[in-house]
């Protein structure tokens, strides 16, 4: 039955039932009729609309899309218009009339105060104004009870419910002038009596209202919502009791606007929502794409009267209509309308076609794009597309030079689509050329793109680099021809460093290579044509600074003067001017004797220096009888013999007659100072003379340095080597690298003192004699301590402490006092430290004295009991010594003054 009804126009294809799909899921949105030379437009998204949950429409899955890339000739228009695919879906379809709706303020009743016409039916609870003026000026406020009665003065009740407000404004007046001589009355109604009416069905919230008796069946549904998506709009029946007393099509008001037909609310009235009937969608190339609910349409112009007609873009030759035949299958239906005819025929052939429901109607556009254009692109003052005319040329699109921006390219060209696939082909012409023979400028095409290059699209910029010794230096645009002046001015002129004589501009040939122009800057400044050269585009111009500037000539001075350095030679510079700009000699100066260096360089062989003396105190009082200098002489002044002895002292503390920092003269020997501070107390101890000096720390601190650097170094390589396995010997590498950072942490600590070893006797006079007996330096420390009464024993013991001294006992008997070695000594590293800092090991103990354990032992000594290697060979045990060492000093230096 379904099939009868198609005409002969209509093809028919049927579909799998199993693989049936909407045509939104197969295809995507085309964005069509795009502006010639404009850009792509960006992806236009729906706009979004809050909805009641009742009332949203079912999620649509995005639509797969055929066309997989775009267009890769978007800066091409002609062929861009055509890469253009015509739109089988605008988006998701809604049912058309329920935004409006969803679109509905929240309080959508009529008031309760508007204004009745004469015909207004009155009914209990209306509210009535009765004016009364003549014979009595009253104004009576009354509302009519609920037997639908008004009470009036004088006169008694009146039944007015259920008649018009005419005619009761007629009784009254009639009634109250039996009362009232020359009266006169006037009734209006001041408030609406509300009435009761229920909405039921498939609205958002039914249930019962209490509205306007002013209302109609489009109030009470408003005021319930409006209809759900399983509503009807076409079929709401407004009843009265158990008679029907319309049924209303909302449509009519949608399409048409407010009907004034429609029969007031009245109380106890029900509206109903019926399931939606028959729906069509309409999509496409119409006025209006939606669901529509179908009320005795049939056919496809009706269908489309109701989307709003077709547009003028429709091609009616493509409609295709998706049909469903209930429980079987769906069809496609393509509608192929002759529109070569008048309006009449196209109508006619649209009534024929007999629409069901379910049918999903899709309007395609004609091709969006013109066949019969040309297009005019890039360096023209007005871009775009143009009618094609047959016979067309280049010169009947651009006619002069004041069709383009300025400075036009000579090379132009025309971009033409080969039929039947539309290949496009670059066909190049003389612009120039063009324009000064019309009539030969090149033929055009239809869908042909003349595109026009800018000067700089093919050449480079014009600029340039400038650098050096200019105030400005960067990149700079040549404004039209320019010079190396006008260049030099653009950077803001020269510094006052900047060689006049010559600078380089550097030039790109067209080959690549650079060739190289030496300018004369000078000249060039004073506009000489032959200096003041033009510069071209990628030219760059380096002004150089100043030979002067960059190696003066200059002299030194050095030694015994205020300020020693280098100094720009003058011209006729002498000595003593050399002097006074150094700031005069110093008062450690030997103006006796100066020493003035000459180099002599000769072309291609070394400089040759020779050296001539100057007596600067001849200089200092005749100017003129110092010798002229030249470029690269050195004078060196130097300094009085002795002079650094001056105020030259030393400190003497500890257990002496006369403590207390003591001047010592030149060649000033220990043992004269220790005679100056008189004798020595009784109970100083010379054996622990403690001598520091300020060089002697220097060194000692070098030295200490060095040795945490090799341990560190040491360790590092050792650490590489490490084994990762749980071994015995891992262990064992595990305790060395531990032994190794107690051996730096030690170090770290140790201070370092400056002590010196002396032998200091209690006899001078014996001392004086001897090696012993140094000569003193400024700033060295002299101290005599009181004479201990203990022994140290220290390192790897069990007891470490300090033991009373005991008179004629050896190492051995101190050590056994302090517990004897640990297991981790190294018995045969111990050694002994004397008072005075003198070391005593194994290998200086003596032949006859047998090992260091039988030394015999002074008051102040320290007996250090090393730590043995855990690994490592001799040079870690080096190390390890001399750490040691060090430590043991400290200890002696901190206990024993």
């Amino acid at each position: 039955a379904a099939t009868a009804s198609v005409p002969s126009s209509v093809r028919t294809t049927t579909s799998n039932p199993k693989r049936a799909s909407f045509p939104s899921d197969d295809i995507t949105d085309v964005t069509a009729g795009i502006p010639a030379v404009l850009p792509e437009p960006a992806e236009r998204k729906p706009r979004l609309v809050a909805l009641r949950p009742e009332l949203k429409a079912p999620v649509i899955p995005e639509p797969v899309a055929i066309v997989s890339s775009p267009s890769p000739y978007a800066d091409l228009p002609s062929l861009y218009d055509l890469y253009v695919q015509a739109a089988p879906r605008t988006g998701p379809l809604e049912r058309f009339g329920l935004d409006v709706f969803r679109r509905a303020p929240e309080t959508t009743g009529i008031p309760m105060d508007l204004p009745a016409g004469p015909d207004y039916v009155l009914g209990p609870g209306d509210g009535l104004t009765i004016d009364l003026w003549g014979g009595v000026s009253q104004r009576l406020f009354r509302t009519v009870d609920r037997e639908g009665r008004l009470s009036l003065p004088e006169a008694g009740p009146l039944l007015v419910s259920g008649k018009p407000l005419g005619d009761v404004q007629e009784v009254v007046q009639r009634i109250l002038r039996t009362q009232y001589r020359d009266i006169s009355a006037d009734v209006s109604l001041t408030r609406l009596r509300t009435v009761r009416v229920y909405v039921v069905g498939e609205v958002v919230s039914p249930g019962a209202y209490d509205i306007s008796s002013l209302s109609t069946p489009l109030n009470a549904l408003w005021a319930a919502g409006g209809v759900t998506g399983r509503g009807s709009l076409r079929l709401l029946r407004h009843s009265r009791g158990r008679q029907l007393v319309e049924q209303v099509d909302v449509y009519d008001l949608l399409l048409h606007g407010i009907r004034g037909d429609l029969k007031n609310l009245e109380n106890g009235d029900t509206l109903l929502v019926p399931p939606v009937g028959a729906q069509v969608s309409v999509d496409g190339m119409v006025r209006r794409p939606a669901i529509y609910e179908l009320h005795g349409e049939t056919n496809l112009a009706q269908v489309l009267d109701l989307a709003g007609g077709v547009l003028p873009a429709a091609a009616l030759r493509q409609i295709e209509v998706q049909r469903l035949v209930a429980h079987e299958k769906r069809t496609m239906l393509s509608v192929d309308i002759d529109d070569s005819g008048d309006s009449r025929s196209v109508r006619r052939q649209l009534t024929d076609f007999v629409v069901q429901d379910g049918d999903d109607v899709h309007i395609f556009p004609i091709a969006p794009y013109n066949i019969a254009a040309v297009y005019l692109q890039g360096h023209v003052l007005r871009p775009g597309r143009y009618a094609y005319t047959p016979g067309m040329r280049v010169a009947d699109l651009v006619a002069s030079y004041k069709d383009f921006l300025p400075e036009p390219a000579k090379h132009a060209e025309i971009i033409r689509l080969r039929q039947p696939d539309w290949r496009p082909v670059v066909e190049s012409f003389d612009l120039s050329a063009a324009l000064e023979t019309p009539s030969a400028s090149p033929k055009l095409d239809p869908l042909d793109t003349v595109r026009i290059f800018g000067r700089y699209d093919v050449e480079p910029p014009p600029v340039f680099w400038l650098s050096g010794e200019v105030r400005t230096p960067g990149q700079y645009r040549s404004s039209g021809q320019m010079h190396v002046r006008d260049a030099i001015y653009q950077g803001g002129g020269l510094l006052p460093d900047a060689a006049l004589d010559s600078a380089q501009l550097f030039r790109t040939q067209p080959d690549g290579s650079i060739k190289i122009l030496n300018v004369n800057l000078a000249a060039a400044l004073d506009a000489d044509p032959l200096e003041n050269i033009i510069v071209q585009p990628r030219d760059r111009i380096i002004v150089h600074r100043s030979l002067y500037r960059v190696d003066p000539p200059s002299v030194y001075i050095e030694g015994e003067v205020a300020n020693p350095g280098r100094y720009p030679l003058a011209q006729g510079m002498l000595v003593a001017d050399l002097l006074r700009a150094a700031g005069g000699p110093k008062r450690s100066a030997d103006l006796k004797y100066a020493d003035l260096t000459r180099y002599h360089a000769v072309s291609g062989a070394p400089p040759k220096g020779e050296h001539a003396s100057v007596d600067l105190t001849a200089v200092l009082h005749d100017a003129s009888a110092g010798l002229p200098l030249k470029d690269g002489d050195v004078l060196s002044v130097p300094q009085l013999p002795g002079w650094n002895d001056l105020g030259a002292a030393i400190t003497v503390k500890g257990e002496v007659r006369n403590p207390g920092v003591f001047g010592i003269r030149p060649g000033e020997r220990l043992s004269s100072v220790l005679k100056r501070v008189g004798a020595l107390l009784p109970t100083a101890y010379p054996q622990g003379l403690v001598f520091k000096r300020t060089s002697v720390r220097e060194l000692q601190e070098k030295s200490r340095q060095e040795l945490i650097q090799r341990i560190e170094q040491e360790g590092a390589l050792v650490k590489t080597s490490l084994t990762t396995t749980g071994t015995e010997e891992a262990l064992l590498q595990r305790e060395a690298m531990q032994q190794r950072e107690r051996v730096l942490e030690a170090l770290r600590r140790a201070p370092v003192t400056g002590r010196m070893v002396i032998r200091l006797r209690p006899d001078l006079k014996g001392f004086e004699e001897s090696s012993q007996d140094i000569e003193l330096r400024n700033g060295d420390s002299i101290e005599i301590p009181k004479r201990p009464g203990f022994v140290l024993v220290v390192g790897q013991v069990y007891n470490s402490n300090a033991i009373t001294y005991t008179p004629g006992k050896n190492a051995r008997w101190y050590l056994t006092q302090g517990g004897g070695a640990t297991r981790l000594a190294d018995k045969s590293a111990i050694f002994i430290m004397r008072a005075n800092g003198e070391v005593i090991s194994r290998d200086g103990a003596g032949w006859w004295s047998g090992n260091v354990l039988s030394t015999a032992i002074r008051p102040g000594d320290t007996i250090m009991v090393p730590e043995r290697p855990v690994l490592g060979g001799t040079r870690w045990k080096n190390f390890l010594a001399l750490a040691q060492v060090a430590e043991a000093g400290a200890i002696t230096a901190a206990v024993i003054p």
